[in-house]
């Protein structure tokens, strides 16, 4: 899961709609990705990342959460 990401929609009110906006794809496969069961092309990650998050760090937003945590 990328709860770095997860977290800063949260707090900044992002959808995973607005996310599948802005890479072109729908809703439910911007959940998937969010949700870790597909990855982000490197494309998508900075698209989101300049549409949402101008300034954070690529590495720290789409950081995978370790299993144990």
């Amino acid at each position: 899961m990328l709860q770095n990401l997860k977290a800063e929609m949260t707090r900044r009110k992002i959808g995973t709609s607005d996310i599948g906006r802005v890479i072109g794809k729908s809703t439910r496969t911007a959940t998937d990705k969010v949700s870790g069961r597909y990855p982000f092309t490197i494309n998508e990650a900075k698209t989101i990342r300049d549409s949402f998050f101008q300034g954070m760090d690529l590495e720290f937003l789409f950081a995978e959460a370790s299993s144990d945590e």
